[in-house]
C-alpha cells in the first residue's frame, strides 16, 4: 500500500485578512512516497502523457488523479486516447515504435517550464539513477533548445539519450516511470533538498571561489509581461540595504544555482525562476510579489509551498495590477483569462517590503 504524509504549511506572518483565506485553504496537503515503476507496452505522447490498455497511468504527470489543483484527468485522458488512436490507425500522426531489448524513460509531462524542470524532472531523473537501473531517457528533440536543460543534463555523465521528432508519438515495449507527484502545488521537502544537494555539489569549478550577494532582488525587466511597474522606486529602496540586482535571463543555469547557495534574501515578483529558491541555504528568508487579483482568483501559492519546505521563512506582498481585473476577464473570450491576469505588471507598495522584519537587519 503506497504511503503518504501530510504536510502542513505555516500561513505567513505579515498578510492581511484579506488574504488569510487565501492560504487558509491551501495550508494543508499530502504528499505520496513515490517510485521508480516498470510498465510494458506503454503508449506514450510526445508531451509525456502515458496510457497503458486504453488508461492514463497513475502518476504519470500532474493533476490528473483529484481536483486539489485544476484536475486535468479527463481532458489528458481524451487527448492521449485520440492521439493513440490517429497514430495507430490514421494517418495525420505519426508513432515510432521503440527497441524492445532496451528501457526508455521519460522525465517530462506536458507541465513543462523551468519551474517544473528543476523541481520534478531532475529529481525524477535523479531516481532514475539512484534506482540503478539501466536505462535510456527520452529526449524530445526541441530540449535541444532550451539551455537550462542541456546545462543541467551535464551533471548526469554517461546518460543515454534517445533523441524523438518534434511531434512524434511512442509505443514503448519496456517503460520505466519514476513518478510524478499528483498536483503541481504539492511539494516534498525531502525531494526539493536532494536536487539542491546533487546540483550544489556539482557546480562547475569557473562558478567555484567568487564572492555572491546574500541578498538578491530578481528583475524581469527584459521581460515583456509580468513585471514590477515602479520597478526603479523599490530598487531605489533595496540597494542601500545591501542587495545586488539580478535579472536570471542573463544568467546560465549554473550560474543560477551558484548566486542562489549563497542569498540569503530572495525578493521576486511571481515567476517561474522563483523555484531557484530551492537552492538557497535553510533559514533564507523568501519575498514574493503578487498580482492581488490573480492571488484571489486561483493562485496556489507554489513559493509559499516550497519555501516552507526547504526551511525558509515566507513573506507575500500584493500588488495591484495596472489594468482593472473586471474589465480584463469580460474582454478575454478564452478559457485562460487568468493566464492573462497573471502577466500583467503591478505597482508595489515600497513600504510594504520595507516592514518585513528580517529586510531591517
Amino acid at each position: 500500500m503506497r504511503r503518504f504524509k501530510t504536510i502542513h504549511i505555516p500561513i505567513p506572518k505579515n498578510i492581511s485578512e484579506r488574504y488569510r483565506k487565501l492560504f487558509e485553504k491551501k495550508s494543508s496537503y499530502k504528499v505520496p512516497e513515490l517510485g521508480v515503476k516498470k510498465y510494458k507496452n506503454v503508449f506514450v505522447s510526445h508531451e509525456g502523457l502515458c496510457l497503458q490498455n486504453f488508461r492514463l497511468i497513475p502518476y504519470s504527470s500532474f493533476n490528473i488523479r483529484t481536483s486539489y489543483d485544476k484536475s486535468f484527468g479527463w481532458q489528458y485522458y481524451k487527448l492521449v486516447l485520440e492521439q493513440y488512436l490517429v497514430s495507430t490507425f490514421g494517418k495525420s500522426l505519426k508513432k515510432i515504435t521503440l527497441d524492445s531489448d532496451t528501457r526508455y524513460a521519460i522525465i517530462h509531462t506536458k507541465w513543462f517550464n523551468y519551474s517544473f524542470w528543476i523541481t520534478s524532472s531532475l529529481h525524477r531523473l535523479i531516481m532514475l539513477y539512484e534506482s540503478g537501473k539501466d536505462f535510456t531517457l527520452i529526449y524530445p528533440e526541441e530540449w535541444d533548445n532550451i539551455p537550462y536543460v542541456t546545462e543541467s543534463l551535464k551533471a548526469f555523465p554517461g546518460l543515454k539519450i534517445k533523441i524523438i521528432p518534434q511531434g512524434t508519438h511512442m509505443q514503448i515495449p519496456h517503460l520505466l516511470m519514476p513518478e510524478v507527484r499528483p498536483f503541481t502545488a504539492c511539494f516534498d521537502g525531502t525531494e526539493l533538498q536532494t536536487v539542491r544537494n546533487y546540483f550544489t555539489a556539482r557546480i562547475p569549478a569557473e562558478f567555484l571561489n567568487k564572492t555572491y550577494p546574500d541578498k538578491v532582488y530578481i528583475t524581469r525587466k527584459k521581460a515583456k509581461y509580468r513585471k514590477v511597474e515602479n520597478e526603479q522606486e523599490l530598487i531605489s529602496h533595496l540597494i542601500p540595504k545591501g542587495f545586488t540586482v539580478l535579472d536570471f535571463d542573463d544568467l546560465s543555469f549554473w550560474e543560477q544555482v551558484a548566486y542562489m547557495q549563497y542569498a540569503k534574501i530572495f525578493v521576486s515578483i511571481h515567476g517561474a525562476g522563483c523555484s531557484n529558491i530551492i537552492f538557497m541555504p535553510p533559514q533564507s528568508t523568501v519575498v514574493e510579489l503578487i498580482n492581488a487579483f490573480y492571488a484571489e482568483l486561483e493562485y496556489t501559492f507554489p513559493f509559499w509551498k516550497q519555501a516552507h519546505v526547504c526551511g525558509h521563512s515566507y513573506f507575500p506582498v500584493f500588488g495591484e495590477s495596472i489594468q482593472k481585473t473586471s474589465s480584463l476577464i469580460t474582454s478575454q473570450n478564452t478559457a485562460h483569462s487568468s493566464d492573462f491576469l497573471v502577466n500583467q505588471n503591478i505597482i508595489v507598495n515600497v513600504q510594504e517590503v520595507e516592514i518585513i522584519p528580517i529586510m531591517k537587519l
